[in-house]
Protein backbone atom coordinates (compact mmCIF):
# COMPACT_ATOMS: atom_id res chain seq x y z
CA UNK A 1 0.00 0.00 0.00
CA UNK A 2 1.21 3.28 -1.07
CA UNK A 3 1.47 5.50 1.51
CA UNK A 4 0.72 8.66 -0.11
CA UNK A 5 -3.09 7.34 -0.98
CA UNK A 6 -3.69 7.38 2.99
CA UNK A 7 -6.05 10.35 3.87
CA UNK A 8 -4.70 9.77 7.43
CA UNK A 9 -0.95 9.70 8.44
CA UNK A 10 0.21 8.79 11.37
CA UNK A 11 2.53 12.19 11.24
CA UNK A 12 -0.60 14.10 11.18
CA UNK A 13 -1.39 13.09 14.85
CA UNK A 14 0.51 14.70 17.57
CA UNK A 15 1.64 14.30 21.31
CA UNK A 16 0.62 17.19 23.39
CA UNK A 17 3.09 19.28 25.72
CA UNK A 18 2.23 17.52 28.23
CA UNK A 19 2.86 13.75 27.59
CA UNK A 20 5.92 12.16 28.12
CA UNK A 21 8.75 12.93 26.38
CA UNK A 22 10.41 9.58 25.11
CA UNK A 23 14.43 8.18 23.90
CA UNK A 24 15.73 5.07 23.96
CA UNK A 25 19.26 4.05 22.52
CA UNK A 26 20.07 0.51 20.94
CA UNK A 27 24.07 -0.85 21.77
CA UNK A 28 24.62 1.71 24.47
CA UNK A 29 28.68 1.93 24.74
CA UNK A 30 29.21 -0.13 21.72
CA UNK A 31 30.37 1.42 18.21
CA UNK A 32 27.02 0.84 16.71
CA UNK A 33 25.19 2.76 18.86
CA UNK A 34 21.76 4.81 17.94
CA UNK A 35 19.47 6.68 20.02
CA UNK A 36 15.75 7.75 18.25
CA UNK A 37 13.53 10.79 20.05
CA UNK A 38 10.08 9.29 19.67
CA UNK A 39 7.82 11.82 18.64
CA UNK A 40 4.89 9.03 17.32
CA UNK A 41 1.84 7.52 19.51
CA UNK A 42 2.84 3.75 18.27
CA UNK A 43 6.89 2.92 17.42
CA UNK A 44 6.85 -0.37 15.71
CA UNK A 45 10.20 -2.13 16.49
CA UNK A 46 11.20 -5.17 13.96
CA UNK A 47 13.41 -6.82 11.90
CA UNK A 48 12.60 -4.76 8.41
CA UNK A 49 10.71 -2.00 7.11
CA UNK A 50 7.96 -0.82 7.81
CA UNK A 51 9.27 -1.10 11.20
CA UNK A 52 9.86 2.67 12.47
CA UNK A 53 13.11 0.73 14.60
CA UNK A 54 14.49 -2.08 12.63
CA UNK A 55 16.95 -4.34 14.29
CA UNK A 56 18.90 -7.21 12.07
CA UNK A 57 18.74 -10.39 14.49
CA UNK A 58 17.44 -13.58 13.29
CA UNK A 59 15.24 -13.58 16.57
CA UNK A 60 13.31 -10.51 16.21
CA UNK A 61 9.72 -10.92 14.00
CA UNK A 62 8.55 -7.91 11.36
CA UNK A 63 6.64 -6.85 13.48
CA UNK A 64 8.32 -7.82 17.07
CA UNK A 65 7.00 -5.54 19.45
CA UNK A 66 5.34 -1.74 20.30
CA UNK A 67 5.87 1.53 22.71
CA UNK A 68 2.67 3.11 22.58
CA UNK A 69 2.71 7.01 23.89
CA UNK A 70 -0.86 6.98 25.35
CA UNK A 71 -0.42 10.75 26.19
CA UNK A 72 0.15 9.65 29.65
CA UNK A 73 1.75 6.46 29.93
CA UNK A 74 4.20 5.02 27.86
CA UNK A 75 3.79 1.40 27.20
CA UNK A 76 5.47 -1.69 25.71
CA UNK A 77 3.36 -4.15 24.26
CA UNK A 78 5.00 -7.51 22.83
CA UNK A 79 3.26 -8.97 19.54
CA UNK A 80 3.03 -12.55 20.58
CA UNK A 81 6.54 -13.21 19.07
CA UNK A 82 8.40 -16.32 19.82
CA UNK A 83 11.53 -14.93 21.43
CA UNK A 84 9.20 -12.34 23.49
CA UNK A 85 9.68 -9.20 24.73
CA UNK A 86 12.00 -8.74 27.73
CA UNK A 87 11.72 -5.56 29.93
CA UNK A 88 14.62 -5.12 33.02
CA UNK A 89 15.22 -9.11 32.81
CA UNK A 90 11.68 -10.26 32.45
CA UNK A 91 9.10 -11.45 29.97
CA UNK A 92 6.03 -9.40 29.23
CA UNK A 93 3.00 -9.53 27.35
CA UNK A 94 2.13 -5.88 28.33
CA UNK A 95 4.12 -3.02 30.95
CA UNK A 96 4.24 0.17 31.41
CA UNK A 97 7.89 1.58 30.57
CA UNK A 98 9.79 3.67 33.35
CA UNK A 99 12.48 6.14 33.13
CA UNK A 100 15.55 4.01 33.26
CA UNK A 101 14.13 0.56 31.62
CA UNK A 102 15.75 -1.79 29.92
CA UNK A 103 14.16 -3.53 27.15
CA UNK A 104 15.60 -6.81 25.43
CA UNK A 105 14.58 -8.06 21.65
CA UNK A 106 16.61 -10.84 20.39
CA UNK A 107 19.93 -10.16 21.25
CA UNK A 108 19.19 -6.30 21.11
CA UNK A 109 19.34 -4.23 24.35
CA UNK A 110 17.46 -0.83 24.63
CA UNK A 111 17.89 1.57 26.98
CA UNK A 112 15.18 4.06 28.21
CA UNK A 113 15.03 7.30 28.81
CA UNK A 114 11.54 9.40 29.66
CA UNK A 115 11.19 12.61 30.79
CA UNK A 116 7.55 14.57 31.74
CA UNK A 117 7.54 17.93 31.58
CA UNK A 118 8.08 19.85 34.76
CA UNK A 119 4.84 21.54 34.88
CA UNK A 120 3.22 19.01 34.26
CA UNK A 121 1.40 17.07 37.91
CA UNK A 122 1.80 13.39 37.81
CA UNK A 123 -1.95 13.25 37.28
CA UNK A 124 -3.39 12.35 34.68
CA UNK A 125 -3.86 15.74 32.20
CA UNK A 126 -6.91 14.14 30.81
CA UNK A 127 -8.74 13.70 33.93
CA UNK A 128 -8.57 9.75 33.57
CA UNK A 129 -8.98 8.42 37.21
CA UNK A 130 -7.95 4.93 37.06
CA UNK A 131 -5.01 3.07 38.39
CA UNK A 132 -3.72 0.68 36.36
CA UNK A 133 -2.26 2.55 32.60
CA UNK A 134 -1.72 -0.97 30.94
CA UNK A 135 -6.00 -0.74 31.09
CA UNK A 136 -8.94 0.91 29.25
CA UNK A 137 -11.15 2.91 31.98
CA UNK A 138 -13.78 1.16 30.41
CA UNK A 139 -14.30 -1.86 28.40
CA UNK A 140 -14.39 -1.31 24.43
CA UNK A 141 -16.90 -3.08 22.73
CA UNK A 142 -15.81 -4.29 19.21
CA UNK A 143 -18.68 -6.20 17.24
CA UNK A 144 -18.20 -8.11 13.94
CA UNK A 145 -20.77 -6.08 11.95
CA UNK A 146 -23.62 -8.87 10.35
CA UNK A 147 -22.91 -11.40 13.42
CA UNK A 148 -23.18 -11.69 16.88
CA UNK A 149 -19.60 -12.32 17.48
CA UNK A 150 -17.80 -9.86 19.97
CA UNK A 151 -15.07 -8.87 22.27
CA UNK A 152 -14.90 -6.63 25.41
CA UNK A 153 -10.88 -4.71 25.01
CA UNK A 154 -9.83 -4.12 28.81
CA UNK A 155 -6.39 -4.07 27.64
CA UNK A 156 -4.85 -0.58 26.85
CA UNK A 157 -2.89 -2.11 23.66
CA UNK A 158 -4.52 -5.58 22.01
CA UNK A 159 -3.82 -6.94 18.81
CA UNK A 160 -6.00 -7.60 15.74
CA UNK A 161 -5.34 -10.17 12.74
CA UNK A 162 -4.99 -13.40 11.96
CA UNK A 163 -2.20 -14.88 14.64
CA UNK A 164 -3.87 -17.51 16.95
CA UNK A 165 -3.12 -15.35 19.95
CA UNK A 166 -4.65 -12.47 18.79
CA UNK A 167 -6.92 -10.54 21.11
CA UNK A 168 -9.29 -10.01 18.16
CA UNK A 169 -8.32 -13.15 15.96
CA UNK A 170 -9.79 -12.73 12.14
CA UNK A 171 -8.94 -15.81 9.83
CA UNK A 172 -8.56 -14.48 6.57
CA UNK A 173 -5.87 -14.96 3.79
CA UNK A 174 -6.59 -10.96 3.30
CA UNK A 175 -5.50 -9.91 7.04
CA UNK A 176 -1.72 -10.42 7.98
CA UNK A 177 -1.13 -12.38 11.52
CA UNK A 178 -0.25 -8.97 12.94
CA UNK A 179 -2.53 -6.82 11.15
CA UNK A 180 -3.21 -3.74 13.51
CA UNK A 181 -3.13 -2.74 17.04
CA UNK A 182 -6.28 -1.18 18.96
CA UNK A 183 -4.90 1.03 22.19
CA UNK A 184 -5.74 3.59 24.55
CA UNK A 185 -5.24 6.87 23.99
CA UNK A 186 -6.18 9.72 26.39
CA UNK A 187 -9.65 8.45 27.03
CA UNK A 188 -10.75 6.50 24.26
CA UNK A 189 -9.92 3.67 21.62
CA UNK A 190 -7.50 4.22 18.57
CA UNK A 191 -6.33 2.42 15.96
CA UNK A 192 -3.24 1.53 14.20
CA UNK A 193 -1.92 -0.36 11.42
CA UNK A 194 0.77 -2.72 11.27
CA UNK A 195 1.36 -2.38 7.12
CA UNK A 196 -0.92 -5.31 6.81
CA UNK A 197 -2.00 -6.61 3.22
CA UNK A 198 -4.81 -3.91 1.87
CA UNK A 199 -4.06 -1.55 5.02
CA UNK A 200 -7.10 -0.38 7.12
CA UNK A 201 -10.62 1.59 6.69
CA UNK A 202 -11.82 3.73 9.24
CA UNK A 203 -16.15 4.58 8.32
CA UNK A 204 -14.67 3.83 4.43
CA UNK A 205 -11.20 5.95 4.83
CA UNK A 206 -8.26 4.31 4.11
CA UNK A 207 -5.30 5.64 7.05
CA UNK A 208 -2.52 4.38 9.27
CA UNK A 209 -3.72 5.65 12.52
CA UNK A 210 -7.26 7.14 13.95
CA UNK A 211 -8.55 8.26 17.07
CA UNK A 212 -12.09 5.75 17.39
CA UNK A 213 -15.35 7.20 18.75
CA UNK A 214 -18.99 4.79 19.27
CA UNK A 215 -19.93 3.64 15.87
CA UNK A 216 -17.24 3.94 13.99
CA UNK A 217 -16.27 0.70 11.67
CA UNK A 218 -12.83 -0.52 10.88
CA UNK A 219 -12.13 -2.44 7.95
CA UNK A 220 -9.66 -5.15 7.65
CA UNK A 221 -9.94 -7.30 4.41
CA UNK A 222 -13.27 -8.79 4.24
CA UNK A 223 -14.22 -8.04 7.80
CA UNK A 224 -15.66 -4.78 9.38
CA UNK A 225 -16.01 -3.91 13.03
CA UNK A 226 -17.69 -1.85 14.49
CA UNK A 227 -16.80 0.30 17.96
CA UNK A 228 -19.12 0.46 20.83
CA UNK A 229 -22.65 -0.24 20.35
CA UNK A 230 -25.56 -0.23 17.58
CA UNK A 231 -27.29 2.45 17.23
CA UNK A 232 -31.02 3.18 15.95
CA UNK A 233 -29.54 5.42 12.93
CA UNK A 234 -28.23 2.48 11.29
CA UNK A 235 -31.30 0.62 11.43
CA UNK A 236 -32.75 3.14 9.62
CA UNK A 237 -30.42 3.72 6.90
CA UNK A 238 -30.96 0.33 5.88
CA UNK A 239 -34.54 0.82 5.87
CA UNK A 240 -34.52 3.94 3.96
CA UNK A 241 -32.38 2.20 1.43
CA UNK A 242 -35.53 0.17 0.41
CA UNK A 243 -38.13 2.80 0.22
CA UNK A 244 -38.28 5.19 -2.73
CA UNK A 245 -36.36 8.71 -2.01
CA UNK A 246 -38.28 11.73 -1.37
CA UNK A 247 -36.06 13.55 -4.37
CA UNK A 248 -37.21 10.75 -6.97
CA UNK A 249 -41.33 11.06 -5.44
CA UNK A 250 -41.09 15.14 -6.24
CA UNK A 251 -39.10 14.96 -9.70
CA UNK A 252 -41.56 11.68 -10.97
CA UNK A 253 -44.41 14.15 -10.20
CA UNK A 254 -43.15 17.12 -11.78
CA UNK A 255 -42.65 15.16 -15.15
CA UNK A 256 -45.84 14.26 -14.95
CA UNK A 257 -47.07 17.90 -14.66
CA UNK A 258 -45.01 18.91 -17.22
CA UNK A 259 -46.30 16.43 -19.86
CA UNK A 260 -49.64 17.77 -18.97
CA UNK A 261 -50.98 14.63 -17.34
CA UNK A 262 -53.18 15.52 -14.37
CA UNK A 263 -51.73 13.89 -11.15
CA UNK A 264 -55.01 14.32 -9.40
CA UNK A 265 -56.65 10.69 -8.37
CA UNK A 266 -59.70 11.74 -9.42
CA UNK A 267 -58.98 12.67 -12.58
CA UNK A 268 -60.31 10.32 -15.81
CA UNK A 269 -58.28 8.12 -17.15
CA UNK A 270 -55.71 8.74 -20.09
CA UNK A 271 -57.95 6.55 -22.92
CA UNK A 272 -58.56 6.63 -26.51
CA UNK A 273 -61.52 9.51 -25.37
CA UNK A 274 -59.07 11.86 -24.88
CA UNK A 275 -57.34 11.45 -28.20
CA UNK A 276 -60.29 11.95 -30.22
CA UNK A 277 -60.81 15.25 -28.37
CA UNK A 278 -57.41 16.35 -29.47
CA UNK A 279 -56.32 18.80 -32.23
CA UNK A 280 -54.16 16.98 -35.01
CA UNK A 281 -51.38 19.54 -33.94
CA UNK A 282 -51.50 17.97 -30.40
CA UNK A 283 -51.55 14.21 -32.32
CA UNK A 284 -48.55 14.90 -34.09
CA UNK A 285 -46.60 16.12 -30.77
CA UNK A 286 -47.49 12.80 -29.49
CA UNK A 287 -46.12 10.29 -32.43
CA UNK A 288 -42.76 12.68 -32.00
CA UNK A 289 -42.79 11.76 -28.15
CA UNK A 290 -43.49 8.11 -28.88
CA UNK A 291 -40.61 8.47 -31.48
CA UNK A 292 -38.39 9.96 -29.27
CA UNK A 293 -39.36 7.55 -26.42
CA UNK A 294 -38.63 4.57 -28.84
CA UNK A 295 -35.19 5.98 -29.52
CA UNK A 296 -34.48 6.28 -25.89
CA UNK A 297 -35.64 3.03 -24.97
CA UNK A 298 -33.32 1.65 -28.22
CA UNK A 299 -30.19 3.73 -26.88
CA UNK A 300 -31.37 2.48 -23.47
CA UNK A 301 -31.02 -1.21 -24.39
CA UNK A 302 -27.41 -0.44 -26.28
CA UNK A 303 -26.32 1.06 -23.11
CA UNK A 304 -27.73 -1.86 -20.80
CA UNK A 305 -25.55 -4.16 -23.32
CA UNK A 306 -22.44 -2.05 -23.30
CA UNK A 307 -22.80 -2.22 -19.28
CA UNK A 308 -23.45 -6.09 -19.50
CA UNK A 309 -20.44 -6.31 -21.58
CA UNK A 310 -17.90 -4.07 -19.56
CA UNK A 311 -19.63 -6.00 -16.29
CA UNK A 312 -18.40 -9.38 -18.06
CA UNK A 313 -15.40 -7.23 -18.43
CA UNK A 314 -14.61 -6.18 -15.19
CA UNK A 315 -15.19 -9.47 -13.62
CA UNK A 316 -12.41 -11.43 -15.84
CA UNK A 317 -10.14 -8.60 -15.00
CA UNK A 318 -11.38 -9.15 -11.25
CA UNK A 319 -10.24 -13.17 -11.95
CA UNK A 320 -7.14 -11.67 -13.17
CA UNK A 321 -6.11 -9.46 -10.74
CA UNK A 322 -7.31 -12.11 -8.20
CA UNK A 323 -4.27 -14.21 -9.35
CA UNK A 324 -1.97 -11.40 -9.77
CA UNK A 325 -2.97 -11.05 -6.38
CA UNK A 326 -2.02 -14.90 -5.08
CA UNK A 327 1.22 -14.64 -7.65
CA UNK A 328 1.88 -11.37 -5.79
CA UNK A 329 1.42 -12.91 -2.70
CA UNK A 330 3.40 -15.72 -3.26
CA UNK A 331 6.02 -14.09 -4.35
CA UNK A 332 5.39 -11.78 -1.32
CA UNK A 333 6.28 -15.43 0.79
CA UNK A 334 8.99 -16.24 -0.94
CA UNK A 335 10.72 -12.93 -0.60
CA UNK A 336 9.48 -13.13 3.38
CA UNK A 337 11.73 -16.77 3.42
CA UNK A 338 14.95 -15.16 1.49
CA UNK A 339 14.58 -12.03 3.63
CA UNK A 340 14.52 -14.09 6.43
CA UNK A 341 17.37 -16.41 5.05
CA UNK A 342 19.25 -13.27 4.16
CA UNK A 343 19.01 -11.73 7.71
CA UNK A 344 20.35 -15.36 9.53
CA UNK A 345 23.31 -15.39 6.67
CA UNK A 346 23.98 -11.76 7.66
CA UNK A 347 23.66 -12.89 11.55
CA UNK A 348 26.22 -15.10 10.90
CA UNK A 349 28.44 -13.22 8.35
CA UNK A 350 28.29 -10.44 11.52
CA UNK A 351 29.08 -13.05 14.62
CA UNK A 352 31.90 -14.43 12.01
CA UNK A 353 32.96 -10.22 11.75
CA UNK A 354 33.05 -10.53 15.17
CA UNK A 355 34.83 -13.57 15.49
CA UNK A 356 37.19 -12.31 12.94
CA UNK A 357 38.36 -9.27 14.93
CA UNK A 358 38.74 -10.92 18.05
CA UNK A 359 41.19 -13.03 16.40
CA UNK A 360 42.78 -9.91 14.78
CA UNK A 361 42.83 -8.22 18.20
CA UNK A 362 44.49 -11.47 19.85
CA UNK A 363 47.18 -11.66 16.28
CA UNK A 364 48.53 -8.12 16.96
CA UNK A 365 48.72 -9.05 20.62
CA UNK A 366 50.57 -12.23 19.85
CA UNK A 367 52.67 -10.11 17.47
CA UNK A 368 53.30 -7.61 20.01
CA UNK A 369 54.54 -10.61 22.39
CA UNK A 370 56.52 -12.34 19.21
CA UNK A 371 58.39 -8.58 18.58
CA UNK A 372 59.32 -8.25 22.67
CA UNK A 373 60.48 -11.73 22.07
CA UNK A 374 62.57 -11.10 19.41
CA UNK A 375 63.91 -8.32 20.48
CA UNK A 376 65.04 -9.86 23.62
CA UNK A 377 66.28 -12.54 21.97
CA UNK A 378 68.47 -9.92 19.68
CA UNK A 379 69.85 -8.61 22.85
CA UNK A 380 70.95 -11.37 23.95
CA UNK A 381 72.94 -12.44 20.61
CA UNK A 382 74.46 -9.18 21.02
CA UNK A 383 75.29 -10.40 24.78
CA UNK A 384 76.78 -13.72 23.67
CA UNK A 385 78.58 -11.77 20.54
CA UNK A 386 80.69 -9.25 23.05
CA UNK A 387 80.91 -12.55 25.01
CA UNK A 388 82.42 -14.46 22.27
CA UNK A 389 84.82 -11.39 21.81
CA UNK A 390 85.97 -11.15 25.63
CA UNK A 391 86.71 -15.16 25.14
CA UNK A 392 88.75 -15.02 21.76
CA UNK A 393 90.22 -12.45 23.50
CA UNK A 394 91.31 -13.99 26.54
CA UNK A 395 92.31 -17.18 24.22
CA UNK A 396 94.47 -15.14 22.43
CA UNK A 397 96.14 -13.07 25.79
CA UNK A 398 96.42 -17.22 27.20
CA UNK A 399 98.43 -18.44 23.82
CA UNK A 400 100.34 -14.99 23.85
CA UNK A 401 101.87 -15.98 27.95
CA UNK A 402 102.14 -19.88 27.11
CA UNK A 403 104.44 -18.60 24.21
CA UNK A 404 106.42 -16.04 26.54
CA UNK A 405 105.84 -18.76 29.29
CA UNK A 406 107.55 -21.58 26.79
CA UNK A 407 110.59 -19.18 25.89
CA UNK A 408 111.40 -18.40 29.02
CA UNK A 409 111.36 -22.59 29.94
CA UNK A 410 113.16 -22.97 27.11
CA UNK A 411 115.88 -19.68 28.03
CA UNK A 412 115.83 -21.38 31.81
CA UNK A 413 117.17 -25.13 30.69
CA UNK A 414 119.31 -23.94 28.25
CA UNK A 415 121.46 -21.69 30.80
CA UNK A 416 124.45 -22.79 33.42
CA UNK A 417 124.97 -21.84 36.51
CA UNK A 418 127.67 -19.82 37.40
CA UNK A 419 129.47 -21.53 39.80
CA UNK A 420 129.75 -24.99 38.91
CA UNK A 421 128.75 -24.78 35.26
CA UNK A 422 126.30 -27.38 35.15
CA UNK A 423 122.92 -26.95 33.05
CA UNK A 424 120.10 -25.20 35.18
CA UNK A 425 117.27 -27.09 34.05
CA UNK A 426 119.49 -30.79 33.70
CA UNK A 427 120.82 -30.66 37.39
CA UNK A 428 120.40 -33.54 39.11
CA UNK A 429 119.20 -34.20 43.09
CA UNK A 430 120.29 -37.15 45.13
CA UNK A 431 117.59 -38.99 44.04
CA UNK A 432 118.65 -39.09 40.36
CA UNK A 433 115.61 -36.81 39.47
CA UNK A 434 115.87 -33.46 37.55
CA UNK A 435 115.41 -30.38 39.52
CA UNK A 436 113.16 -27.65 37.59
Amino acid sequence: MNDSTRSTDVFSLELSASAPRVRITAGLGSAAQKTWNLRRLVTLIGSRRPAHIVLHDRDISPAHCVIVNTGTEVLLKDLHTGAGTQCNDSRIDLTALKDGDVIRVGASTIQVAIQVPEDISDDSGCGMQFADPTSFPTPVNVTLVHTDQQWEVKDAVVLVGRHEAARIMLDHKDVARRHAIIFRFKEGPAVFDLSGPGGILVNGQQCSLALLSDGDRITLGPFRLRIGSSSGAELNMQTSATETPPELMSSSVETSDEAGVSTDPSAPPVGSELQVDLDPSVQDGAATIDSKLDSLQNNIAVSWDRLNSWQSQLLEDAATMSKQELDIADRVSELDARDAALRGELHDVTRYHEQLTERERELTAGFARLQDEKDRLAQSQADCAKREEEVVRRTEELSRREHVFAQRWTRLQSAKCPHCGRPVGTAENGSGSSVS
